[in-house]
């Protein structure tokens, strides 16, 4: 069982890379061992049972094995954001780096914010899967518009014949991901619900919906103030004094905003309430830009009423039959 926030008493901070794992348990000490199962297991046997909290950043997968035998030894454990931890040690003027010294910073930044670092918890198997097809799919689409950029000035007709060749490769490994995206989201109930109800939202097509189901999976507990700032448009005040500055919507998923842009340029195209929304806050002297902004808010925000509704409305039925 894991130990509760209030219950941990040391922390655990570790220093991942590909090949390496480093630690640190709030000493000076730290000590260094292979990034593989075998040997973090051995390292990190003595702090089975304890009231121990284990800290590591994000690194794009490298953490994964690490993770895996944290939860195996039942030692509770935080994946940190690089950029907050960055900015911990940015605080304190200090510009030194390697491993021993990140893993000392990442267990004094646990020392000081234990009780309200969020624990990791393993994902789901079907949504982790969903979450990688649809990055995939992310970069293949990238490298289509960077191919369509180049042909258009090729200066070779052997480049642009094999510009071409490569597009219609992207093609069709996009095709593929996009069947194997379907295929996943149609077996599973819950997705399906979720991806039902996001397609009944104006704008929101067959993309956005597995986008939005892979990337903001917490769709249906958030508030409207929430959803809006993980998908990067809440307006921020930017006030000062006297100074009030237009508020500007930054932050958020990287992913979200760019799909939403175009899910608004659909729906105001359309014959729905967002339209008329949008030729309304037009009509009111708003910039193009500020009007699809809200329109892009209200999609995110009608999109976690409906999938919060749809959900309750099967858990209710659930009970009701058990």
């Amino acid at each position: 069982m894991m130990a509760e926030p209030a219950e941990i008493q040391s922390i655990l901070g570790l220093d991942v890379s590909r090949d390496t794992v480093t630690l640190c348990d709030g000493r000076r000490h730290t000590v260094t061992v292979a990034n593989e199962a075998d040997a973090l297991r051995a390292a990190l046997q003595p702090y089975q049972g304890t009231t121990t909290l284990a800290v590591c950043e994000a690194t794009g997968g490298y953490e994964d094995i690490l993770l895996g035998v944290l939860l195996e030894l039942a030692i509770p454990a935080h994946r940190a954001d690089p950029a907050k931890v960055k900015a911990y040690i940015a605080s304190f003027g200090k510009r030194a780096k390697n491993d021993p010294i990140d893993a000392r910073w990442l267990s004094r930044y646990g020392c000081d914010r234990a009780t309200t670092l969020p624990r990791w918890q393993p994902a789901d198997p079907t949504q982790q899967k969903l979450e990688l097809l649809v990055a995939r799919r992310l970069d293949l689409v990238a490298m289509r518009v960077q191919e369509q950029n180049r042909l258009k000035a090729p200066r070779s007709r052997l480049i642009a014949d094999n510009i071409r060749d490569h597009l219609a490769e992207l093609e069709r490994h996009i095709e593929a991901l996009n069947a194997e995206i379907d295929t996943l989201i149609g077996e599973s109930r819950d997705l399906a619900l979720r991806a039902q109800q996001l397609r009944s939202v104006p704008g929101v097509g067959p993309v956005l919906a597995p986008l939005l189901l892979a990337v903001i999976p917490e769709l249906g507990t958030l508030n409207r103030r929430q959803v809006a700032s993980l998908a990067g448009v809440a307006p921020h005040p930017k006030d000062s004094g006297k100074a009030n500055w237009h508020r500007s919507t930054t932050g958020g998923r990287r992913q979200i905003r760019p799909a939403l842009f175009i899910a608004a340029l659909a729906a105001c195209r359309g014959d729905n309430p967002l339209a008329v929304a949008y030729k309304a806050l037009l009509k009111a002297a708003k910039p193009k830009r500020v009007a699809l902004t809200a329109i892009m808010r209200k999609i995110i925000s009608i999109a976690n009423a409906r999938v919060r509704d749809a959900v309750r409305h099967q858990n209710e039925i659930g009970k009701i039959n058990a």
